[in-house]
């Protein structure tokens, strides 16, 4: 395994992931600047989320018959230039402007980042390396909300700049990957043709979907639930809710060790399922420490299951990892943007216990869709 390959695919991804996370930390003095509610801020903030979640599926099926790197390389500079360009920005039109340039360039990284691991890469180095490709948005937000916070009083302006340069920097860092071939039109026929593909495809998007929903809601109601039930002060349930999504790293890192080992993908999958009684540990009472204990859990087990996801996915779309990448992403987008209303909702109306069954419900269903997709597809 040439280990370039894999670096810079993956050191891309971190960095458009941090492009998703850098208005985190910086949401309300940017209200303040600019004179924008609160959930217009928010909107600036998750604005890459919602193009992810309406165009990566057509941009996979556009960015399959082509060759990758140029694309990719194309997509990172964009990423990066915005970036560095929002830094001198003074009105909110163009901030907006430049943060939907932002989110194609990011929705383009995370379609193609995949599909080049699969071209390049060969065997279990190939599976490994897409175990990875998981780390990248845990870590990425992870090291947003960091550079937010050693920033400090330069503010926003020299966060968004300094991710900019940085993906610039990744952009060169990509320009050395060894240049990828197109699939031949009678391969693409053969793919298309493949009986049960688009279906697997689905399942697998629908399953990636429901798993996801569950980590990124657990996270977004647990300062709620800390603050109303367990009566601690904001600035503890903030920190206490920010450490926990660590843990879906060391579930991809696991992820990745255990498929290198070689592990089924399937089973990995499948220990999404513990997901529902480690929550039952989160929303009901129990000491502040078992609920942390429990909420890392169901993280690292949701960073587990979405890892062996993007591994499975060479054999589920026949080949065609763009498409499903592009699938997968779509909906799992989707989902992580309804996913914490609707448990918001079900709290409001059944009371934090719902919340148990609701994870129970989705997480099942989760697993169910993929592994369908994985033992349909898989040799």
């Amino acid at each position: 395994m040439r280990p370039r390959p894999a670096v810079a695919v993956l050191a891309a991804g971190v960095a458009a992931s941090m492009a998703l996370g850098e208005f985190i930390p910086f949401l309300t003095v940017v209200g303040e600047e600019f004179a924008l509610s609160l959930t217009t801020a928010g909107w600036l903030s998750s604005l890459i989320t919602l193009v992810a979640g309406l165009a990566c599926l057509p941009l996979g099926i556009w960015v399959d018959r082509r060759r990758l790197r140029g694309l990719f390389v194309a997509a990172l500079v964009a990423l990066g230039a915005a970036g560095v360009g929002a830094a001198f920005l003074g009105s909110t039109e163009m901030l907006f402007a430049v943060r939907v340039i932002q989110a194609a360039g990011y929705a383009l990284v995370v379609i193609i980042g995949p599909s080049l691991l699969v071209r390049l890469l060969e065997g279990r180095a190939r599976q490994t390396a897409l175990a990875l490709w998981g780390l990248c948005i845990p870590a990425g937000l992870a090291l947003a909300n960091a550079a937010g916070s050693l920033a400090g009083a330069a503010g926003w302006r020299a966060q968004v700049a300094g991710v900019g340069l940085l993906t610039l920097g990744v952009a060169v860092l990509a320009g050395t990957l060894p240049p990828d071939s197109r699939p031949s039109r009678v391969e693409d026929h053969d793919r298309l043709g493949e009986p049960g593909a688009g279906w697997a495809v689905a399942a697998l998007a629908a399953g990636f979907a429901m798993i996801a929903l569950v980590g990124v809601s657990v996270v977004t109601v647990l300062p709620t639930y800390l603050m109303g039930e367990m009566r601690l002060t904001g600035s503890q349930a903030s920190l206490l809710a920010g450490l926990v999504p660590a843990a879906s790293m060391l579930g991809s890192l696991a992820a990745s060790a255990a498929l290198r080992a070689g592990a089924r993908p399937g089973r990995l999958i499948a220990a999404a399922l513990l997901m529902a009684p480690l929550s039952a540990g989160v929303f009901l009472a129990a000491p502040v420490a078992v609920v942390a204990l429990c909420a890392a859990g169901v993280l690292a087990l949701n960073g587990l299951a979405v890892s062996a996801v993007f591994a499975a996915l060479p054999g589920v779309a026949s080949g065609r990892v763009a498409w499903g990448v592009g699938a997968v992403t779509q909906l799992g987008s989707l989902g992580t943007l309804l996913g914490p209303p609707f448990y918001g909702w079900c709290v409001e109306m059944s009371g934090w216990s719902s919340a148990i069954a609701v994870t129970a419900a989705i997480a099942a269903g989760g697993v169910g869709f993929a592994l369908a997709a994985v033992r349909r597809r898989l040799p």
